[in-house]
C-alpha cells in the first residue's frame, strides 16, 4: 500500500471516529437536556398539586410517573382522586398526558374509564363511563389557550334526592378558546350525538343537539378562575350570549339564542328566541313524556296552534318563533311556567 492510500485510509478512520464522538455526545447532551426536562416537570406537578390542596382541593394518583425518552414527555396517573374543601369528590381510573419536546405547549390527554363523582352538599352522585376520551390542550403563557375534547360512546348514570338520569351518546365533544378579536370573551362549542334518554323510554327517537355560547370577560376561566369569582368580579352581572341552542328531535327542530346574565345567586336570567321547527312532530315526539291527566301539554299544543298563522318560511319549511323569559332561574313562556333552572353555581362555593 503506498503512503498515500495509507494517509487517506487514516483520514477516513478519523473522520469517523469523529462522526461517533459527535453521535455520542449529542446523544448525551439530549438525554441530559431530556433528564433536566423531567425532573423540571416533575417539579412542576408536585407543585401545581401541592397549590391546589393549599386552595382546598387535594388531588392524587395511587401511581404517577414520566416516561417517553427520547423524542416525548408522557405522565400517567393512575387511579386518581379528588376532593375539595366541600367534601365533593372525584374518581377516575387514569389519566395520560403526552408532549412532544419541542412542542411542551401542546399536550394531549388520555382519560381511562371508569369515573366517578359526588357531590354531597347536593346530595348528587354520578358514575360515566366511555370509549375512548381524548383532548388537546394548548397552552398559551400562563391560561390555556385552546382546548379540544371528544369523547366516543359515553354513558352516564346520575341522581340527586330528586331525580335521577340515564344516558348514552354515540359522540360528545366540546371545543374551548378565546374569540378572535375579542381576548377577553370566552367561546364554546359543544355537540352530542346520538344522544339517548335512557331514563325517558318514552322518547324513543335519539336526540342531535349542539351549541356556541360566548362569555364576555370568560377568559379568566382559561386561568382557572372559577364561575363564581367571573360573576363577583362582573358585580353579579355576568353577560352570556347564546348564539345558538340546537336540539333535532326525529323530523322536527328546535333552535334557541339570545342574551343572558348570570347572577350573584347562580342563577340564569335573560331572554331567549326559541324556534320550531316541523312543530307537529315535536309535539309528537313530547306527547308521551306527559301524564295522561296532566294538562299541561294541551296548553302548549294550544299555545303551539294559536301561533301556527304567524309562523315564517326558513329554507322552506314552516317556523314558529316563541318568546322565553328567564328570571333568576324560572323560565317562563308568556305566562306558562315552563320551569327552573337550577343555579349554575351554589353561592359560598
Amino acid at each position: 500500500m503506498s503512503q498515500t492510500e495509507i494517509k487517506s485510509t487514516n483520514r477516513t478512520k478519523r473522520r469517523y471516529f469523529l462522526l461517533i464522538a459527535v453521535i455520542i455526545l449529542v446523544a448525551a447532551g439530549w438525554s441530559g437536556a431530556w433528564l433536566y426536562g423531567r425532573s423540571i416537570l416533575s417539579g412542576q406537578i408536585a407543585s401545581q398539586l401541592d397549590g391546589m390542596e393549599r386552595t382546598g382541593l387535594k388531588v392524587a394518583c395511587s401511581e404517577l410517573g414520566i416516561a417517553g425518552y427520547p423524542f416525548r414527555y408522557e405522565v400517567h396517573c393512575d387511579d386518581l382522586t379528588s376532593q375539595d374543601r366541600l367534601g365533593s369528590a372525584g374518581k377516575l381510573k387514569g389519566l395520560n398526558a403526552v408532549a412532544l419536546v419541542y412542542n411542551p405547549w401542546h399536550v394531549i390527554f388520555e382519560a381511562k374509564a371508569p369515573a366517578s363523582v359526588a357531590i354531597p352538599i347536593r346530595g348528587a352522585a354520578g358514575n360515566l363511563t366511555w370509549d375512548t376520551a381524548r383532548a388537546s390542550i394548548k397552552f398559551a403563557s400562563s391560561a390555556l389557550g385552546a382546548v379540544d375534547a371528544v369523547i366516543d360512546k359515553p354513558e352516564a348514570a346520575f341522581e340527586d334526592a330528586f331525580s335521577s338520569g340515564v344516558f348514552e351518546a354515540d359522540k360528545a365533544e366540546i371545543h374551548l378558546r378565546t374569540a378572535p378579536g375579542a381576548p377577553e370573551t370566552l367561546e364554546g362549542f359543544a355537540s352530542v350525538d346520538g344522544l339517548k334518554l335512557l331514563s325517558l323510554p318514552e322518547l324513543q327517537a335519539p336526540l342531535q343537539m349542539r351549541g356556541h355560547v360566548q362569555i364576555e370577560g370568560g377568559s379568566g376561566m382559561m386561568a382557572g378562575m372559577d364561575l363564581a369569582t367571573l360573576v363577583q368580579i362582573s358585580e353579579g352581572a355576568l353577560p352570556v350570549r347564546l348564539v345558538l341552542l340546537e336540539t333535532l328531535v326525529g323530523d322536527s327542530r328546535v333552535n334557541a339564542s339570545g342574551d343572558l346574565v348570570v347572577g350573584g345567586d347562580g342563577t340564569l336570567s335573560g331572554n331567549l328566541e326559541i324556534s320550531l321547527v316541523e312543530a307537529d312532530a315535536l309535539l309528537a315526539a313530547l306527547k308521551p313524556l306527559f301524564p295522561p291527566n296532566d294538562n299541561s301539554y294541551a296548553m302548549i299544543e294550544n299555545i303551539v296552534n294559536s301561533l301556527k298563522p304567524a309562523a315564517v318560511e326558513v329554507e322552506g319549511v314552516a317556523t314558529i318563533t316563541l318568546p322565553v323569559a328567564l328570571e333568576q332561574g324560572s323560565v317562563r313562556l308568556g305566562f306558562l311556567p315552563l320551569g327552573k333552572i337550577p343555579p349554575l353555581f351554589q353561592v359560598g362555593s
